[in-house]
Parts: C-alpha cells; structure tokens; sequence
C-alpha cells in the first residue's frame, strides 16, 4: 500500500502539480528546482498523473481531474463507448465490474455496480473516479453473487505494451470462459481480432460487437447469456456516427466491373464481416475477392460507407495516373490502396507536387493480375 499513499499525497499537491505541468522535465536545470521542494518519487508520480489528463482529453470526460496514470488511461474504455455498453445493463441486478481498472467502465454502469481489480493503486483509482465501491480481488476468485451479471476486461498487454494473444490474456481465456460459466450474462472486452469461432467454447448463447471509434476498431465485445440480445449474430457499432447494425455475415458479391462509386466500408462494418451482408442488401460488389471496397452504380443513402465518385480509371503506372489527374484539372491528390498494392505515401508525394485544384482521391488497387488506379472525388456519407 505504501504506493497509494504516496499517490493520495501527491493527487492534493496542487503546487506540484502546476510545477510539474509547466515545465520540461528533461530539462536539468527544471528538474534540479522541483527537487529543492519535492522528492524524486513525488515528482516522478506528478508527472504520470499530469500525462494521464493530457492523453485522457477527448477520451474519458472529467478529464482535468481524473486519477490515473497514462497505462491507465490508454488501456481505458472511452466515456461514449463505455456508455453504449452499459445501456445494455440497465435494469439488471448483482453487477460487477472484474479487473475494473482505473474504472472508465465502471463509471457507466448502473450505480449498484461493485468494481473489482487486483492491484491496490488501480482500485484506489477507480474508487477515486466513480465514488463506487471497489474491491481488490482475483478476478479468478472473486466470490461472484448468484445470479449476477459481468463486465470483464482482461489485460491485453503485457509490461511492455506489446498486445497479447488470446491465450495470453491475464486472467487467461480458459479462465474468463470459467467466470462466464458462473454468470447470468454479461460481457467480455476483448481485442478486434478475435473471430466468432474464438468465442466457440463459450457454452451460452454469444454475441460479438465489434466497436468502431475517430474510424478504427478499437474493441470487440463478446456478449454471453442474458446480454446477448442477438444471439449467434455479430453487431457493428460505428461510435461516430451513432450507427447500430446486426445481422448475418454474407459473402461479398463479385463482378469483375467498376460502378460509377466506389464506397469504403466503416472499419466496424467490415472487421465484423457485415459489409457483405451491406453489400448484397444494396446491390454493390466487389471487383475482387476481400478487396474490402465496393463498388455500385447509384450511391446509397448510408452513414455505412464512405462515398466515392468514380471519375477516370487508368493502368497503375505514375506517369498514367499523372496525365489524368492533370486532364482533370488537379495535382492534389490523398492516395489509399489495399494489400500493399502501392506505398501510398510515395504516390501521394510524387503525384502532389504542385498541390492546386480540388482534392482527388487516386485507389490503387490489384484486381487480380490488372493493378489499376481510381480516381475518385470523396463525398460524405449521408447522414
């Protein structure tokens, strides 16, 4: 416990602080005047708690006071998707939140919510951050009520940072599979690259929310028994633009043809699969098998997709997709590919070389044994 009582000391340090949040502390001469007032551990832990508000900014709400460090925070769940989760938790009793954290989930929960972690200095965080009642406990022997309901976040990460395999996971996956078993419903946080034949072995119904957020797949979510409210489906969930959509995954339809548009799936559509089942509900395709982009001929009415108007199609060659960006008025282009068809940035560079005229946006794309260029105007995804 001593290193929560130096964290409850410092978290009232209002003139450490300030200090330490205006000065450069790889400077030695700053350094060697916070030293005169405080100690090197003080200092040290200011310092991680001022980091955690910087990079808790835009993420977690309360930022300027949160309490936590900046492993904390970046293994958190985000204020918008932490309540989008919790909304499925309203109205059941016996929650408890396992290996809680700094408590960003648990702040969403319903207020008779317990938190519980295994390290002191992460439930003294949470207890700081949500007023709830935490608890610190093995997750794996935690004495669950009967009955209850669970939010389990294992670690992803090891010391390091570097992402775990799903084996790896602390508690490990044989062990939250056991937790579940004992559980009315809940949920399990885990990676975006787990798929639906990972989760077989829960032996309750299942169902995997893949969530999208500032357009990446920042976490699946595994719904088991009483939350699953889909059962044997897979959800995407598009956090920016409030976007819900459940269904069956399909195989993507192929014509070896370009539409007049061409539309790039959401990251959360097609991680889950779901931008086949799109697809085939509005008539688009792909011109090769898992490209990931579509093409149609009439643009659809989606926030789903973002838009593009197909304007000229040339071989993959720079001096060709040059001439038509000039025959087109612009040298202004963004350049996007799919399986490292092209190194974007060095055609982006060579194609912008006088940046004037409106912005295009050229796809390199392999279809097949052809290596094709688009060129496309971007249009916003209709809201």
């Amino acid at each position: 416990m001593p290193k929560v009582k130096a964290w409850k000391h410092v978290v009232t340090e209002l003139s450490l602080l300030d200090a330490v949040a205006r000065c450069n502390l790889e400077e030695v001469a700053a350094m060697a005047k916070l030293r005169l007032q405080w100690s090197t551990d003080e200092i040290t832990i200011a310092a991680n708690l001022v980091e955690a508000r910087r990079r808790a900014v835009g993420k977690l709400e309360s930022a300027e006071t949160i309490v936590a460090d900046p492993v904390g925070v970046q293994q958190a769940t985000s204020t918008a998707i932490a309540s989008h989760k919790a909304t499925r938790f309203a109205g059941c009793d016996n929650i408890v939140d396992l290996c809680c954290g700094i408590g960003s989930d648990l702040q969403a929960l319903p207020h008779r919510t317990i938190g519980v972690d295994i390290d002191p200095l992460r439930c003294w965080m949470a207890q700081m951050n949500t007023q709830k009642e935490v608890r610190c406990a093995d997750a794996t022997s935690y004495g669950l009520p009967q009955s209850c309901v669970v939010h389990i976040d294992p670690s992803r990460r090891d010391v390091s940072g570097k992402r775990l395999h799903l084996d790896e996971l602390t508690p490990s996956f044989s062990e939250v599979l056991s937790i579940a078993s004992h559980c009315e419903g809940g949920c399990i946080k885990l990676s975006p690259g787990i798929d639906p034949e990972d989760v077989d072995a829960i032996d309750q119904p299942t169902e995997i929310e893949y969530i999208e957020e500032n357009n990446r797949v920042v976490q699946a979510v595994v719904w088991f028994g009483s939350l699953a409210h889909n059962g044997g489906k897979i959800t995407a969930t598009s956090m920016t633009h409030g976007e819900t959509m459940t269904d069956e995954p399909l195989r993507v339809p192929f014509a070896p043809s370009i539409g007049a548009w061409l539309l790039e799936p959401n990251a959360a559509l097609e991680r889950s699969g779901l931008h086949g089942t799109y697809a085939t509900h509005i008539g688009a395709h792909e011109a090769a098998p898992n490209l990931g982009l579509l093409f149609t001929d009439e643009r659809p009415s989606s926030r789903w997709c973002t838009p593009f108007e197909v304007l000229e199609t040339t071989p993959l060659r720079l001096a060709k997709v040059a001439t038509a960006l000039r025959e087109l008025g612009c040298t202004q282009v963004e350049v996007k590919t799919r399986n490292q068809t092209v190194d974007p940035n060095f055609w982006q560079k060579q194609l912008s070389s006088y940046p004037h005229g409106p912005l295009l946006t050229v796809f390199a794309l392999r279809l097949g044994k052809k290596r094709i260029a688009v060129i496309t105007r971007r249009h916003s995804a209709d809201t």
